[in-house]
């Protein structure tokens, strides 16, 4: 099965590995209808992922430091100005010569599967606290054409995907709780969890998949 999901501004050999092994896994649990909303829930956090370390590279290009509120408005600027999900792949690139990197983790066993996206460094407490916003607007919303209405003069690209997330989730029937993003040490990890059955522990839980497989790739 192709990848009929291909998002603009990602490298096809990585975007169509992971659909192949989000869909070896969920074929694997007979869990093969999860697998759109799976992918796309991923892409998302890639690029949410993408976006952070492009954040990063503007404000270290610019010489601005991205903990100072008044550095943080201009850069935030300067970012948004030069942002494009045509041009994720170069930036993807380009944060690894300055040793940025974004890490796939997959976490699995016959209750459900706990995916990751790791990227090696933290969120910045302003970035933080607007998402903790982003999500809990979104969290209110059952379509992404209501949210999209209630706040078309104040959307930003990083809001409407995170609402994306979090109403496709709904909408197969997912509790929205199990996405999580925050810092972890040095690093931001983004996490979905995908039960398949009523067994399934979450991780938050420490319970969780005490003889799961898991594996990972770096992009």
């Amino acid at each position: 099965m192709e990848n009929p999901l291909q998002p603009s501004g990602f490298d096809k050999l990585i975007s169509d590995r992971i659909y192949a092994r989000l869909r070896d896994i969920l074929e694997k649990f007979e869990k093969i209808d999860l697998l759109d909303v799976t992918y796309s829930v991923v892409k998302e956090l890639i690029i949410n992922a993408t976006k952070a370390l492009t954040k990063r590279i503007v404000f270290a290009e610019n010489g601005l430091s991205i903990d100072d509120p008044v550095q943080w408005e201009k850069g935030t600027g300067v970012f948004k100005d030069k942002l494009s999900e045509e041009h994720l792949k170069e930036y993807l690139d380009k944060g690894k010569t300055l040793n940025f990197k974004i890490k796939l983790r997959y976490v699995y066993d016959t209750t459900g599967m706990r995916i990751e996206v790791v990227n090696n460094t933290p969120i910045p407490k302003i970035d933080e606290a607007r998402m903790r916003e982003k999500l809990a607007k979104a969290m209110k919303y059952e379509a992404i054409a209501d949210y999209y209405m209630d706040n078309a003069d104040n959307l930003e690209g990083s809001g409407m995907g995170l609402a994306f997330i979090i109403i496709m989730l709904r909408n197969q029937g997912i509790d929205p709780q199990y996405l999580r993003i925050g810092n972890d040490g040095d690093s931001t990890v983004a996490r979905i969890e995908i039960p398949f059955t009523e067994e399934y522990v979450p991780h938050r839980e420490k319970k969780h998949m005490e003889r799961a497989q898991q594996d990972s790739i770096e992009l």
